[in-house]
């Protein structure tokens, strides 16, 4: 058994802060192997889902979500009265969930639980139907619209569920030596901070910085900086504003040189996006 790294197996970036998946096994019962990068929420609306852990096992049906932090699991799917699991799968990148714990001033604390099953009720099948509805697709493709959905389902499970969703930030965040590289990264990503200048708040050398931030997100930071600017300039364009409104603001010094690396990075032209 090969294991399969999600959400990248969907087609997300790597680096994307969120991302959603509907997703149906097609009736056959199905074990897998998943290495998770982002946290994951699965809204299961029919059929049965097992996920075991190295130190836990949860199996639930459509009257629980299940919240996974990033790790290894092995994933099962069954159906229930000949009717095939479906659910929603929302990806959450380890950054986001830092940010939005920043933000709003929510801590870890209790033992930490990296697999957690939660009541559904009918505000969480109506945010599945809600995604249904503006289509995932579309939602992929408009960073502030995903953004604002996946924060809104983490604090209404966050002001639900209070104490268990503080267990899950405890796994979530169980690197605490990551913490504070992991806030200035959330808090500064879309700044236009320089690499040097992220590591000097981060009290670290830029050698250091550099190694310390490939082994928490999993990539270069001068990648992962330029991918998060990349997808600010497509939401910005997306809301008609022109590349000559915007590329200031990008960090760019000059129209031609915005354009040159959206084209580099996207295959079209900023006045191709629609």
């Amino acid at each position: 058994m090969v294991p399969i790294t999600i959400p990248a197996y969907f087609g997300a970036d790597p680096v994307a802060d969120v991302f959603f998946q509907p997703y149906t096994n097609g009736g056959k019962a199905i074990r897998t192997q998943v290495a998770l990068t982002h946290h994951l929420i699965s809204l299961v609306q029919e059929g049965e889902k097992e996920v075991i852990v190295a130190g836990r096992r949860e199996q639930v049906d459509a009257s629980h979500l299940l919240m996974l932090a990033a790790t290894s699991s092995i994933m099962s799917e069954h159906s229930l009265q000949g009717r095939p699991m479906r659910s929603l799968l929302v990806f959450v990148a380890p950054s986001f969930l830092i940010d939005l714990c920043t933000r709003h001033g929510l801590k870890p604390h209790g033992t930490a639980a990296e697999l957690l099953p939660m009541p559904q009720d009918d505000f969480t099948r109506l945010f599945v139907r809600s995604i249904e509805l503006l289509g995932p697709s579309a939602l992929n493709a408009n960073g502030a619209m995903r953004c604002t959905k996946a924060e809104e389902l983490l604090l209404y499970l966050h002001s639900k569920h209070p104490a268990a969703f503080a267990r899950f930030i405890a796994a979530a965040v169980k690197d605490r030596d990551a913490l504070p590289l992991r806030s200035v990264v959330a808090l500064h990503q879309d700044s236009n901070l320089t690499v040097p200048e992220l590591a000097f708040l981060c009290h670290m050398s830029v050698s250091t910085f550099k190694r310390r931030f490939q082994e928490v997100f999993g990539t270069a930071p001068g990648r992962y900086l330029h991918a998060r600017r990349m997808e600010r300039a497509k939401t910005m364009l997306a809301r008609k504003l022109r590349p000559s409104e915007i590329y200031l603001d990008l960090g760019y010094e000059s129209l031609s040189a915005f354009s040159t690396e959206f084209k580099k990075h996207f295959g079209v032209a900023p006045t191709g996006v629609q």
